[in-house]
C-alpha cells in the first residue's frame, strides 16, 4: 500500500544531496539531511511514549523544522495534527484534548500560552539544539478513542456548531492525490514548488508530498510574507520558481500589488489555484503576463482533498465573462448530482448538490457519528460524500460551482462556518443574542457580525470586540463589520431571521 511516510525515505536514497526545502533568507536543507532529522524527531517522540495509532499535534511556524515534524511524526505510524500557530491557545487546546493528541511540538515561545489549557495533563520536554519544546499530553479521563487504521493526519475545519472538526485523511486518501497530480502535471526533480498554504490547510498536502515523491526542491513561505504580494512575486524571480499553488486571492492581491513587472516569472510552468471562485478578468490578466505556464483550476472540499479539475485554455476569450467550470472527477474520483432525494450520473443540464466518492474520500469526522451520518449519501452500499456545493452539468460534460447550500463561506480558501463565528459571540459576557450573516462585497465575501446586548441602549467597544473574537477565534474568521441592535429579528419559530438582517445592511 503507497504510504505518505516511505516518501523522504526514498527522495533520500534517490536524490541524497538535492536540496529539499528552503527558508528564504535563511537556512536549507537536503534531503539526506532532512531524513535525519525527521528520524531525530521520531526517536524522540518514540522516547517519550508515542506509539503506532496516537496522534501528534504540531504548532510551530513554517520552518525545515515543521516539515521535519510532519515527516518525522509520519515515519513513526502516528498521524500528524497541525495546528495554526497564530489561532487563539483555547481552540487549539480543544483540538488537542478532541483528538487525544499524546504529545504536542511547541514553539518555545508559547508554552505559557498552553500550559494554562492543560491543566496540570503535561510534562514539559526541553529539546537540545531545536527551537521547540515536547508536550507529553495526558487526556486519559476523557476516555478512548477510535480511530480508523492508515491515519496520516487530521485536519480541523470550522464547526457549524460552534467547534472546530476533525477531517480523517488516511494514507491512501492522500497518496492517490498525490501520485496522480505528479503525473497530471509532469512534476520532475528539477521543479521547485512554493509552499504558500499553512500546515493545517489542505493545499499544503500537494506542497509538501507531491514535491517530496519528485524530488523536487520546496520554497517555504510563511503567514506573514504569504500577505505580502511584492515578496511573494520577488520569490518566484529569486528561487526561480516553477510550480506555483495558491488561492485565488492571493493571485488577485499579486496581480494588483505585486509590482510583477519588475521581476522575472518566466520559470514558472504550472499554476495551480483552489479553494474559491476565480473571476474570469483577473484570471485572464495573471494569465497573459504569466504566459509561460499552463493553469488549472483544482476543486476539492478537505474532505475529499482535490476530486475535479480543470485545465484553462492557453488563450481566454475575450467574451468569456463566467468563471471556468470545476471540471472533471479525478482519476480516482467519481461524482454524482443529488437532486431532491435522488442521484444522476453528471449529464449535461442536471443542477443539484455535488456527491463524491473514491479513494480520496475522508473516513468521517473525528468523533461526530450524527455528523458523519448527515455528511454521506448512501447508495447501493457505497458512502458519497455530499459537499454542500451547487453545481451544474454544462453542454461538455464539465461541473460549473454554482453556490453553496448552506451556512458555510470561502474567504481566501478558507471554509468558514458562520454557525461557528455566532457561537464565538455568544461567549461573550456582555451579548445576550447574535447572528452572523455574509454578503459578497465586490469580489470578497464580507462577515457581518449583528449582535444584542444585555443592555440594550449600549453598544460594546468595538476595539473590545475584535480583541474578544481574536481570543476565540482565527484571524481568517474575524468579522468585517460588527452591528449592535436593540433586539435581534426572529422567525416565527423563535431563531434568528438571517433574511431579516440581510435587509439591514
Amino acid at each position: 500500500m503507497h504510504e505518505l511516510k516511505g516518501l523522504l525515505r526514498q527522495a533520500a536514497e534517490r536524490f541524497p544531496q538535492r536540496v529539499a526545502f528552503i527558508e528564504p533568507g535563511g537556512e536549507r536543507i537536503s534531503y539526506s539531511g532532512l531524513k535525519e532529522l525527521a528520524s531525530r524527531l521520531s526517536g524522540l517522540l518514540m522516547g517519550q511514549g508515542v506509539a503506532a495509532g496516537d496522534r501528534v499535534g504540531v504548532c510551530l511556524p513554517k520552518s525545515i523544522l515543521s516539515v521535519a515534524s510532519i515527516f518525522g511524526i509520519l515515519e513513526g505510524e502516528t498521524a500528524y495534527v497541525p495546528l495554526d500557530v497564530e489561532a487563539p491557545a483555547a481552540r487549539n487546546g480543544y483540538i488537542l484534548e478532541n483528538c487525544r493528541a499524546k504529545a504536542l511540538l511547541l514553539e518555545p515561545g508559547l508554552l505559557d500560552d498552553y500550559a494554562g489549557q492543560f491543566h496540570g495533563r503535561y510534562e514539559v520536554h526541553e529539546v537540545p539544539g531545536l527551537p521547540l519544546v515536547l508536550l507529553s499530553l495526558d487526556f486519559s479521563e476523557a476516555g478512548p478513542l477510535e480511530v480508523p487504521e492508515g491515519l496520516a493526519y487530521i485536519l480541523y475545519t470550522s464547526g457549524s456548531t460552534g467547534l472546530p472538526k476533525g477531517v480523517l485523511i488516511s494514507h491512501s486518501n492522500a497518496y492517490c492525490f498525490v501520485e496522480w497530480a505528479g503525473q497530471a502535471f509532469g512534476i520532475t526533480e528539477a521543479d521547485v514548488f512554493s509552499s504558500i498554504a499553512p500546515f493545517h490547510f489542505d493545499l499544503s498536502v500537494f506542497d509538501l508530498f507531491t514535491a517530496v515523491l519528485h524530488g523536487a526542491s520546496v520554497v517555504l513561505i510563511g503567514n506573514q510574507m504569504a500577505k505580502n504580494p511584492m515578496q511573494l512575486a520577488a520569490l518566484i524571480d529569486e528561487y526561480a520558481i516553477s510550480v506555483w499553488y495558491a488561492t485565488p486571492t492571493t493571485l488577485k492581491i499579486m496581480l494588483r500589488f505585486g509590482r510583477l513587472a519588475r521581476y522575472r516569472h518566466d520559470s514558472l510552468r504550472i499554476v495551480l489555484f483552489a479553494g474559491e471562485v476565480f473571476p474570469i478578468t483577473p484570471l485572464r490578466e495573471i494569465k497573459e503576463r504569466w504566459s509561460t505556464a499552463a493553469f488549472y483550476n483544482l476543486y476539492g472540499p478537505t474532505e475529499t482533498n482535490v476530486c475535479t479539475f480543470h485545465p484553462i485554455p492557453e488563450e481566454i476569450p475575450e467574451a468569456q465573462t463566467a468563471p471556468f467550470p470545476i471540471g472533471e472527477a479525478c482519476p480516482y474520483a467519481r461524482c454524482r448530482l443529488l437532486i431532491g432525494e435522488e442521484s444522476f450520473p453528471p449529464e449535461h443540464g442536471l443542477e443539484g448538490e455535488l456527491l463524491v466518492a473514491g479513494a480520496s474520500v475522508m473516513a468521517g469526522y473525528l468523533n461526530l457519528p450524527e455528523r458523519n451520518e448527515q455528511a454521506f449519501w448512501q447508495e447501493a452500499g457505497e458512502k458519497w460524500y455530499r459537499t454542500g456545493d451547487i453545481v451544474r452539468v454544462n453542454a461538455e460534460g464539465a461541473l460549473e460551482y454554482l453556490s453553496r447550500k448552506d451556512r458555510m463561506v470561502k474567504r481566501n480558501g478558507y471554509r468558514i462556518e458562520l454557525g461557528e463565528v455566532e457561537s464565538a459571540l455568544h461567549r461573550h459576557p456582555g451579548i445576550s443574542e447574535a447572528g452572523v450573516i455574509s454578503r459578497q462585497e465586490g469580489q470578497e465575501v464580507q462577515i457581518i457580525a449583528f449582535y444584542s446586548t444585555k443592555d440594550p441602549e449600549n453598544a460594546l467597544p468595538l476595539l473590545e470586540l475584535n480583541a474578544f473574537m481574536a481570543r476565540q477565534l482565527p484571524a481568517y474568521m474575524a468579522p468585517d463589520k460588527f452591528v449592535h441592535l436593540a433586539e435581534t429579528p426572529k422567525t416565527a419559530t423563535h431563531k434568528v431571521n438571517y433574511q431579516a438582517l440581510l435587509q439591514l445592511v
